[in-house]
């Protein structure tokens, strides 16, 4: 070592050993964290946007149901309409057996509430069939909008052993399902009203005559 690198290193001795990383060094570090935060909150917002926009689009079919359910009652007189075509039938979801290994991984409860859920639209399923002779048309259109559902629903279903989300996915399937109970509900809540408006109809012919 040369007598002058030296002498320059136990002048500046201090310095070396005390020597800390700058301010600026410190800020850059920070704004790195920041930026790398900012850009996992902005992937995982993204996985949930198709999520997302499949429960909206649902809830946007539940209330156009119970909007249309206004003017069901234009039927209520037309007794002479008899669909002869072949009634498509609702589809029953899947039911899961309780010990699914795929569904008890993600979440044993969330796996327990599919199956009551499925159960109970089977039930209400059976339980709408009661007007197909009646009024065919009325069954055929509500047949077609749990249908629509359950569509979504087996899609999620397909989509749930490869998916990296795939407790928020069942989540989804979830919601699916209680929007079907609650939808075929509305359905057999506008069959008792018009059962109940043609039993005034009738009473009120009888008493005229």
């Amino acid at each position: 070592m040369s007598k002058g690198l030296e002498q320059f290193i136990r002048d500046n001795r201090n310095q070396f050993d005390s020597d800390e990383p700058g301010e600026q060094v410190w800020k850059k570090l920070e704004q790195e964290l920041t930026d790398k935060n900012q850009t996992d909150e902005k992937q995982i917002a993204k996985n949930r946007q198709p999520i997302l926009f499949t429960l909206f689009r649902w809830s946007a079919a539940a209330a156009i149901l119970i909007l249309a359910g206004i003017g069901i009652y234009s039927l209520l007189n037309d007794r002479s309409i008899r669909d002869k075509d072949v009634v498509q039938q609702p589809k029953s979801a899947d039911t899961p057996v309780l010990n699914d290994p795929l569904l008890k991984e993600i979440n044993p409860t969330y796996a327990r509430e599919v199956v009551q859920f499925t159960q109970l639209i089977e039930l209400k399923q059976n339980e709408l069939k009661g007007i197909e002779k009646e009024n065919p048309n009325l069954y055929k259109q509500f047949v077609a909008d749990i249908n629509k559902l359950d569509s979504s629903y087996n899609a999620l279903q397909k989509e749930l052993p490869e998916n990296p989300n795939r407790e928020q996915l069942l989540e989804a399937m979830i919601e699916n399902l209680r929007l079907q109970t609650e939808i075929l509900n509305q359905q057999l809540s506008i069959i008792n009203q018009i059962k109940a408006a043609k039993n005034n109809n009738h009473e009120s012919s009888f008493k005229k005559t």
